[in-house]
Order: C-alpha cells, then sequence, then structure tokens
C-alpha cells in the first residue's frame, strides 16, 4: 500500500469540497460517473486520459480505496462522453490505447467538426505506445504537426502554453500534469480526481510552488 499513498501529500492538504486555487483555477475529489461540479462547464478545452481499459477502471478504484459497481468498459466510456457533452467543450484531447482507439474517433466524430490523432507514448518509452485524440469545432483549427510522435507529457506541456483556450478542463486529473503545466503556463484550469491521495500531489506542488514565488518575489 505504501506505493498507494504518492508522498502523504493529502494528510498536509484539506481535500473536502471545492478547492480553490490561484488565477480563479478549481478542482475537486469526485467520482464524475455519479456527479460531476458545475465549475467543469466553465472549461472549454478538455484534454483527458482516462482508463484505457476495464483492468485500468478496476485498479484506479482499488488504489483510491472505493468500491466499482461493475460497470462494463463501453458504459464507462458512455458515462464519460455523457460529461463531455455536458461541458460541450470547443476543443476535446482524449489519449487511449490502441483497442479502444477507433470508437473513440467514431463518438469524437459524432460530435466535433474536425477530427485527427497524434501517435504518442508514455514515461518516456517508445514501446509504450498510445494516442491523443484532437477533435475541435473550430474550423480555422490546424493540425499541431508539432505533437506528432511526441511524449504524452511533452504534448502537454505544449498544450497547456500555446493552445488557444480560456479555460483547460480534465476529468481525470491524476497528480494533475495538465493543471501543473497550466499553472506554469498562467493559465486557468479545472479538473476532478477520484483518488484525494493522487490529486493531494497537484496542491502541494502549487502551494511550493506559490511559495518559492514569493520568496523570490522583490519586496
Amino acid at each position: 500500500m505504501a506505493n498507494w499513498e504518492y508522498g502523504g501529500a493529502y494528510m498536509r492538504h484539506n481535500m473536502d469540497g471545492i478547492i480553490d486555487i490561484a488565477g480563479n483555477s478549481k478542482v475537486m475529489v469526485c467520482d464524475w460517473l455519479h456527479s460531476m461540479p458545475d465549475f467543469m462547464k466553465e472549461a472549454d478545452t478538455l484534454f483527458i486520459d482516462p482508463p484505457w481499459n476495464l483492468g485500468n477502471i478496476k485498479s484506479f478504484y482499488t488504489k483510491a480505496e472505493k468500491p466499482y459497481g461493475g460497470m462494463l468498459f463501453l458504459e464507462f466510456m458512455s458515462k464519460l462522453w455523457e460529461r463531455i457533452d455536458a461541458i460541450n467543450p470547443e476543443t476535446l484531447f482524449l489519449e487511449m490505447g490502441k483497442q479502444h482507439l477507433a470508437h473513440c474517433l467514431i463518438e469524437a466524430e459524432r460530435r466535433f467538426h474536425s477530427v485527427t490523432f497524434y501517435n504518442s507514448t508514455y514515461f518516456k518509452k517508445a514501446e509504450n505506445k498510445c494516442y491523443i485524440i484532437h477533435a475541435t469545432n473550430d474550423r480555422k483549427h490546424k493540425r499541431y504537426r508539432i505533437l506528432e510522435d511526441q511524449d504524452e507529457a511533452d504534448i502537454i506541456a505544449w498544450i497547456c502554453q500555446n493552445h488557444g483556450y480560456e479555460c483547460i478542463g480534465d476529468l481525470c486529473m491524476g497528480r494533475g500534469l495538465v493543471g501543473r503545466h497550466a499553472f506554469m503556463a498562467g493559465r486557468r484550469f479545472v479538473g476532478t480526481e477520484l483518488n484525494p491521495k493522487r490529486l493531494a500531489v497537484l496542491i502541494e506542488w502549487i502551494a511550493h510552488n506559490m511559495l518559492e514565488r514569493a520568496i523570490h518575489e522583490p519586496s
């Protein structure tokens, strides 16, 4: 269980309710299968890295010490698309493995004017292949060629810094890579995460970052 504690940040921060962050950003611990906070609808762009299969889903619930209701994977994805529809973003970036890539492309094409995807990797390893779907209703959209064959972490960093958005959202924040890069770019973000222990990693990182800024700012 020690490797599921994520440094114990959750013991040093209040993870209850809506957590307000400088710059009018917000995050919350919740299970969006059952409910989603209204602030997620403020996102005009989403970057989501959901579980890629049923085993992943069960693992995330186990690590969060919460029961999983037994929903099949495509039922889970149907609920995710319901949440995406409720948010109604101008642009969606959705990370997915090969097994369900085609299904997600079809669902994206039902909702967005333009859909493409980028070949990617995770954990900086060439053998760890994944795909980033890029779907948008912006008719002036151009494919971001710079993102092709890049690691997911580098793609997230580039999007948070360079993509045109007012607020970027993530329904599966994990340890908060989207939030971290949006914060570093001085841009607004919103997000939810099932596991308070994972989300607390982002809260602690932001707290330390803000403290460092305060120490080094001229008086």
